[in-house]
């Protein structure tokens, strides 16, 4: 099977970061194929920002994304500009529910997260939004575990913020690990 992830925000959310740890936890530890691409404007920080993902059981044949079964957006402008490679019926769409307020009324499978609000109050800094995102991306859709989740952090995030990147991890498994995921429509 192959899904085909989006992540989306602006420099300095650590979108990037977000797609590349996703990417490492299917391909060590659930031995799938993958592929990474991003882009980002020049601003960097605060600028736009996008990162690509190919999870796939088989070989990977075309690294780019056609067919997203989630887009994962942290901010308004990242998902106007990106709305357009939803697929309506297929493609659920993981949104920091802090940052965004207006979402397409055609788009079926929907899930807000207040990411940012959460890693402010419950965590002390806003960094953490995007490993609550990945953690609601694995309650959502189980696309990767939690426990490959976990385990990518390590070399991966700075030793000292090991431990509160774990329990980001988890708090956005819990906000959405009751939702139902319906790949393809």
């Amino acid at each position: 099977m192959r899904n085909e992830i989006m992540f989306a925000g602006f420099g300095g959310q650590g979108i990037v970061k977000a797609a590349l740890l996703v990417t490492q936890a299917a391909g060590l530890y659930e031995d799938k194929q993958v592929a990474h691409t991003q882009s980002y404007g020049p601003e960097a920080r605060g600028g736009a920002c996008k990162s690509e993902v190919v999870l796939s059981d088989d070989e990977i044949a075309y690294i780019k994304t056609s067919e997203l079964d989630a887009l994962v957006v942290m901010s308004q402008p990242a998902l106007d500009k990106y709305q357009d490679r939803v697929l309506p019926d297929r493609t659920v769409v993981i949104y920091d529910s802090t940052l965004i307020k207006e979402i397409a009324p055609n788009f079926k499978q929907t899930i807000g997260v207040a990411a940012t609000r959460m890693a402010e109050e419950e965590l002390g800094r806003s960094l953490f939004a995007n490993i609550i995102m990945i953690g609601a991306l694995a309650g959502a859709t189980g696309i990767v575990s939690l426990d490959s989740l976990s385990r990518a952090l390590e070399g991966n995030v700075p030793a000292k913020t090991l431990e509160k990147n774990r329990q980001a991890l988890k708090r956005g498994f819990e906000c959405t690990c009751r939702t139902s995921w319906n790949p393809g429509g």
